[in-house]
């Protein structure tokens, strides 16, 4: 299908009255509809995040490396997420999406519980792989109903109510993961974050309108065009500059941003001493300072909407610069005190891009490619970010812990199994794994952040291939 007949077929669907106008006052349902996906994005996010701060009483448990941990919440999650988010959301494109959003929320609640059920790194590998597979469903599906709820200048503003799912489920996190493991162990804070879902997926079943079954689907049946299929959308989506750019950007940022969050808790244990609560906590309080970003990149970006739409990739490109500057800040400070403020900083930062990416996502693409669209988007933001970033902050973390563990006493690897010295081992042996796990994942972290500039860098290129569009 070329471009020329796809705009033509984006023109022929009759918009509902909520996007044939910009105002910002909202119908009851739209209101509804917003807060319902929000639950659901914060639960999607809860249950993806929940293992960064689980995984050292984990690691200490079943004995594991930073690498094998990066496995888990990278490949393990990542390669699964993108590959059944595209096929979903081409299924999203044709079906009942309020039923098929139920079906995947049911599936990744189960698994994460399921997680907590592992007695072995292989079963925990394979509850993550299941965690992937359904939570690959949920933003292309919500955001293709948020957008044919609202007009293209809404957007910036529902995105980022939307988008504060992640801060909110960072809020969440540490409170279950910090308190409930530590009372109850890791399996229990599992079970916990997992089994609310189900009921969550029932209230979608029973509540969730879906928009074309209102008369827009009666409207499209009356335009006789090609059936689309993904080849031919994904051949629209490569030819489309701007979108590209915002691929390769939302990938950068996805590196660097998984990279860094799956170790921060780690960070601040290793670094700076701090108790699994305690770093908990201020994982949490960087989740609610973080609701600032999202709220304030969202209305910039509506505010400063032209017909092009560039405000909703240069206030995320602003966001990557200045993410990477206060999160080099936070790791190199010798007093966990002075790093706070920057880390917190890094979090206002980095959620100005919420609203706006996604937005912008949903303004270049028609509206018959919407689901698509955010799976393709997300399939970067996953493969080269949830995949490689965990992974590659492991590695270096990995090899810089070898390389500063004193020759003299042995090998990192063998005489510090899990990050830690054996029980028994001698009080030196003990400082010096502390150490050297320390520096490498300090050097580690400092690494990764700078995949925030190029981020910046590509948004800003994606800001001067914007075309005009109204609708």
């Amino acid at each position: 299908m070329t471009e020329a007949r796809i705009e033509a077929d984006a023109q022929t669907r009759a918009p509902s009255p909520a996007m044939r106008s910009p105002a910002m006052r909202w119908r009851p349902y739209q209101i509804y509809i917003v807060a319902l996906l929000l639950l659901v994005t914060v639960c999607n996010y809860l249950d993806r995040i929940i293992l960064g701060v689980l995984q050292e009483p984990i690691k200490r448990e079943l004995s594991l490396s930073d690498a094998q941990l990066g496995l888990l919440s990278g490949p393990a999650f990542a390669i699964f997420y993108s590959v059944a988010g595209i096929p979903i959301a081409r299924l999203a494109e044709r079906v009942n999406r309020a039923r098929l959003l139920a079906f995947v929320i049911a599936f990744w609640s189960t698994m994460t519980a399921f997680c907590g059920l592992s007695v072995s790194y292989v079963q925990l590998l394979a509850s993550r792989v299941g965690v992937g597979m359904g939570e690959g469903g949920c933003i292309p599906i919500s955001h293709s109903l948020l957008a044919e709820n609202f007009s293209m200048r809404q957007r910036g503003v529902v995105m980022s109510i939307v988008s504060t799912a992640p801060s909110l489920a960072t809020i969440l996190a540490p409170v279950i993961g910090g308190v409930v493991a530590q009372q109850y162990g890791w399996r229990v804070a599992f079970l916990t974050v997992g089994l609310p879902g189900i009921l969550l997926a029932l209230l979608v079943l029973l509540t969730l309108k879906e928009p074309r079954t209102q008369g827009q689907a009666a409207e499209a049946a009356k335009v006789e065009r090609p059936k689309s299929s993904f080849l031919s959308d994904l051949k629209w989506l490569i030819a489309n500059r701007a979108f590209v750019w915002v691929f390769v950007g939302g990938a950068f940022i996805g590196l660097a941003y998984n990279a860094t969050t799956v170790f921060t808790v780690s960070f601040m244990i290793r670094s700076h001493g701090l108790t699994l609560a305690q770093a908990g906590g201020v994982l949490g309080l960087s989740g609610m300072v973080g609701l600032i970003g999202t709220f304030i990149g969202g209305f910039a970006a509506d505010r400063f909407a032209d017909d092009r739409g560039r405000s909703y990739v240069l206030v995320p490109a602003v966001g990557a610069v200045l993410t990477c500057v206060f999160y080099v800040l936070a790791f190199t400070q010798a007093s966990w005190a002075i790093g706070m403020p920057f880390l917190l900083a890094s979090s206002v930062a980095y959620n100005l891009k919420n609203g706006p990416m996604y937005a912008a996502v949903q303004n270049i693409v028609p509206n018959t490619m919407r689901a698509t669209g955010a799976a393709v988007f997300m399939f970067g933001a996953t493969v080269v970010g949830a995949m490689v970033g965990p992974v590659l902050a492991g590695g270096i973390s990995d090899m810089v812990s070898s390389q500063r563990f004193p020759e003299a006493i042995g090998r990192f690897s063998a005489m510090c199994p899990g990050g830690h010295a054996a029980k028994g081992a001698a009080a030196e042996i003990g400082a010096a794994c502390a150490t050297a796990s320390a520096a490498g994942l300090q050097t580690a972290l400092v690494t990764v952040s700078f995949g925030f500039v190029l981020a910046g860098l590509f948004l800003f290129l994606a800001s001067r291939a914007l075309k005009p569009r109204t609708a």
